[in-house]
């Protein structure tokens, strides 16, 4: 199933395509209609055609990727230095708050009506979004040139995506921010190992459900807030914001460590004893806590990281610059699927204990990889790479 996600991987690849043919109106409508397409052709499936949903989610995931591309090109084309903050605030609040709809509302439209009536709502929002799209004129169209016609015969597209990739590595601080994507997020994924331990633990998933999916949802969405706020502000860059989160995410962390090692591996009693005061209760409540405050300073580094990223991108060449950011969004993608990739064989190597250890580690290691981080701010220069 993780090959579904080789179009968010692949984004890099095709983003010269992208950037170089048809203006981004026509590949956000382009994809919103083969997203709206493509849930129409879901609802005349059924759940077990597993080989059709299949075809299906990889058609989703490819038109997804394709119109995060044009959102984050126009992202980058439309936001002052100074409304970056802001913007990428609203895109990270609105990633997540669709994210916790979206998958409450898949399974109740689902139980209201069918498998059928799910995909034709879906498809509906989809064709929505392409009337707003032009009939508000959001997106202006504007003519590009084919990559063909951009270089010499003797090239070819494996040439653009070569040309491209040296290009965006010129970039001062390009190396240093795709490390750093890349080990934050590792990192932020490990910190999902204490819901495993809960459950080895005998917690209800009714009552672990709640506060890791809904209350854990809330908290990162208020981070991602407040570090809007602060870089809107201008009170902070964000560097500042980024290193300052890291340091404060430390202390949850090895909070949550110090719990487990008092609260050992045995069972609870019963599942009751979480809902009156008991030393289970006590200790349980008090994971939750640091849990939630882990993700409070998550969704500032998020957002700080997006900010970051999306800074860094601004300062390369006007040709590139959609390129580079999918390269660094492509880094956070990775990173989820690294610990995703290992992280089962890790814990049945090694124990939950030993994971959890090696991942607080890592995300104390954030730190002093934030003190080498480049100022982005003042990265005026742009490196030599003129457009063909």
């Amino acid at each position: 199933m993780k090959l579904l996600f080789l179009p968010w991987v692949c984004k890099p690849l095709y983003a010269p395509f992208i950037e170089r043919t048809k203006s981004k109106h026509w590949w956000l409508v382009t994809s919103l209609l083969v997203l709206g397409v493509t849930c129409l052709c879901a609802a005349l499936t059924s759940e077990n055609m597993l080989g059709m949903l299949t075809v299906v989610l990889f058609l989703l995931n490819l038109a997804s990727a394709t119109q995060d591309i044009c959102v984050d090109s126009l992202a980058l084309k439309i936001l002052q230095p100074d409304e970056l903050g802001a913007g990428n605030t609203i895109q990270v609040v609105a990633y997540k708050a669709g994210s916790v709809f979206a998958g409450g509302s898949l399974l109740w439209v689902k139980d209201l009506s069918s498998w059928s009536g799910m995909w034709l709502v879906f498809a509906a929002m989809y064709f929505l979004c392409i009337c707003l799209v032009c009939g508000l004129g959001l997106v202006r169209s504007e003519k590009k040139v084919g990559w063909r016609n951009e270089m010499m015969p003797s090239q070819s597209f494996l040439n653009l995506i070569k040309e491209n990739m040296n290009c965006i590595f010129k970039v001062q601080g390009t190396v240093w921010m795709v490390c750093f994507v890349l080990f934050y997020k590792l990192c932020e994924r490990g910190e999902g190992t204490l819901p495993i331990y809960l459950v080895d633990k005998g917690v209800p998933i009714s009552k672990l459900a709640f506060w890791t999916g809904i209350v854990r949802g809330v908290a990162s969405l208020s981070g991602s807030s407040v570090c809007g706020f602060l870089l809107s502000a201008r009170s902070f860059s964000p560097d500042r914001v980024l290193y300052a989160a890291a340091k404060l995410r430390c202390f949850p962390i090895f909070f949550q460590f110090l719990l487990i090692s008092s609260w050992g591996r045995e069972p609870i009693a019963s599942a009751d004893s979480l809902d009156v005061i008991s030393w289970d209760s006590v200790v349980f409540y008090l994971a939750i806590l640091s849990f939630c405050f882990a993700n409070f300073c998550a969704g500032v580094l998020t957002t700080a990281a997006f900010t970051a990223m999306m800074t860094l991108s601004q300062s390369a060449p006007e040709h590139i610059q959609s390129s580079h950011y999918s390269l660094l969004a492509t880094m956070e993608v990775l990173g989820k699927l690294a610990f995703a990739t290992v992280s089962g064989s890790l814990i049945d190597t090694f124990g939950l204990d030993c994971v959890f250890v090696l991942f607080a580690v890592f995300s104390v290691l954030t730190v002093p990889l934030l003190r080498f981080s480049p100022n982005c701010e003042k990265e005026k220069q742009k490196p030599s790479c003129d457009k063909k």
